[in-house]
């Protein structure tokens, strides 16, 4: 049996239909009663990972994963079907469709590649963010509801001082820096970073805007991570016609970049 939360939630089995099957439950949902999109994002990811083991068995790293959503999946019974599209020297290409009722709820291209064989040309304009670790920031769990917002349980966020939305405060600055972490100890590899760039409530809350609803949401990863804490820097820079963007930095322990998203949602 999968040990963690997180792989157990994504983990999908290949049928006679050339589908590959899962459960989708509502521990990741969000605020509107949704799954998260991060969440989502993870089951295409975690199928094409499993499917490339034979079509593309020399790429066995996430590079970039852009998934549109169409409609919110429910708890429930689910398929993807993963098509791999080219299988290049260095990079390949798949496509995964989230199929759920006979309908294609999320869809996503994703490119893996092999770290190992990556070039080492590197510009580095900026540092991680200079704050505190984990141990010396403070623990958001304690300002949240038990129960109010699954998505919430499923990670232990720290942070160098309480937003001002969690005080009843909402600063009118659209911006946060976070240490997250899977509660259950997982470490953040390339899957767990990758939902987590979605795993922090949106900072439009700062706004006094909580509840938002992802359209369109495209990670890209930045080396083969494995640690602990991942450091999460968040801002939203235009809310406009009741749609917001939010452009996220990852960072691990060491203060390198192992991911970076950008989204575009929806204020509901």
């Amino acid at each position: 049996m999968t040990s963690y939360e997180l792989d157990r939630a994504v983990a999908s089995t290949p049928g006679d239909d050339g589908h590959r099957h899962l459960t989708l439950t509502a521990d990741w949902n969000t605020p509107n009663g949704t799954a998260n999109g991060g969440y989502v994002l993870a089951i295409l990811a975690r199928a094409v990972l499993d499917e490339a083991r034979t079509s593309a068995p020399d790429h066995p790293d996430l590079l970039t994963v852009s998934v549109s959503y169409f409609k919110p999946p429910t708890p429930g019974p689910a398929s993807v079907e993963v098509t791999t599209l080219r299988v290049g020297r260095r990079v390949s290409v798949h496509q995964a469709a989230l199929q759920q009722g006979g309908r294609t709820v999320a869809h996503a291209v994703i490119s893996l590649h092999d770290w190992d064989t990556a070039g080492t040309v590197e510009h580095l304009p900026h540092a991680a963010p200079a704050v505190p670790g984990p141990d010396e920031s403070t623990d958001l769990s304690p300002f949240i509801p038990t129960g109010a917002v699954p998505i919430v349980e499923r990670y232990e966020s720290r942070s160098p001082e309480v937003p001002g939305w969690l005080r009843g405060e909402p600063s009118g600055s659209a911006e946060a820096t976070v240490w997250v972490r899977p509660r259950d100890g997982r470490r953040v590899d390339a899957l767990a970073a990758a939902a987590i760039v979605d795993g922090y409530p949106p900072v439009t809350a700062e706004l006094g805007h909580l509840a938002s609803a992802t359209v369109q949401l495209t990670v890209h990863l930045r080396r083969r991570p494995d640690s602990a804490w991942a450091l999460l820097h968040v801002t939203t820079r235009h809310v406009q016609q009741g749609y917001h963007d939010e452009d996220v930095e990852l960072w691990d322990e060491q203060g390198r970049l192992v991911a970076q998203s950008r989204q575009l949602a929806v204020l509901s």
